[in-house]
């Protein structure tokens, strides 16, 4: 037993600091083991073993880490066989290209939602994510869209969970929340501006799996300086139309 409980705790330490370069960037060993609360040895060791494995590579120079070529195999063999990606990704595109923002799509696994795909908006100032970045739903209008749909029983369970404050305007507040999914439900989408980033809003929509369920999500992102109250309206009818277009391409993908 002691055994499998080492085990289970060093592949949890492995996968800690796979996720970790997830955004894209490169890291150190002192950094790693900061974010982890892990001692320097420990992320050392793993790190080693993860270069042998070509999962991550070595800068001598700068001595950070960055995703090496076998995790980007990998990484390319998940987008190839997801299917919300597959049905989603042209949706997205031609939202995109109708609105001039930046477009995303968000995956649902368990209570949290993960960025696996962005359309960015050519306008020279803009809103971008990280891919990979995961929050929980309880935050942020890509989470809301999805949270609100799901049964009572799993937006208690949510809403039981310490809700991280991201902004002085992200609402952590249960009851508030609550209200506010009433609203989703009722209007079919979700907006919040400010909550996660700073001088942004995001209007969402939910993908629908066969059962009713969200898989996933997509928005727009932009600037709130950028559109009025009557063309923000404007948008939320456009992702809406993209998050029913998505349901359907995703539902017969998922049929052959």
């Amino acid at each position: 037993m002691e055994n499998e409980r080492n085990a289970a705790s060093t592949t949890d330490r492995v996968a800690a600091i796979l996720l970790q370069f997830a955004d894209g960037e490169r890291h150190g060993v002192t950094e790693l083991a900061r974010r982890l609360d892990l001692s320097k040895a420990v992320v050392h060791r793993i790190l080693q073993t993860l270069v042998q494995r070509s999962l991550v590579g070595f800068e001598p120079n700068t001595r950070t880490y960055a995703l090496g070529p076998a995790a980007i195999a990998l990484s390319r063999a998940a987008t190839r066989q997801n299917e919300l990606l597959r049905a989603a990704t042209p949706v997205i595109s031609r939202l995109s290209a109708e609105t001039g923002e930046t477009t995303i799509l968000a995956q649902r696994e368990g209570y949290r939602r993960f960025y696996v795909n962005q359309i960015e908006s050519a306008q020279p100032i803009r809103i971008t994510i990280s891919l990979g970045g995961s929050y929980p739903l309880s935050v942020g209008a890509s989470g809301l869209a999805m949270l609100a749909f799901l049964p009572e029983e799993d937006i208690d369970t949510v809403l039981g969970l310490p809700i991280e404050r991201y902004t002085d305007l992200t609402v952590i507040d249960p009851s508030e929340i609550r209200d506010r999914l009433d609203r989703v439900r009722e209007q079919g989408w979700a907006r919040t501006t400010g909550e996660r980033v700073p001088e942004s809003t995001s209007i969402a929509v939910p993908v629908f799996a066969e059962d009713g369920l969200p898989v996933g999500s997509l928005s727009a992102a932009y600037l709130t300086s950028r559109f009025s109250e009557q063309a923000a309206d404007e948008l939320a009818a456009r992702v809406r139309q993209a998050g029913a277009q998505a349901t359907i391409s995703y539902r017969r993908q998922r049929e052959t």
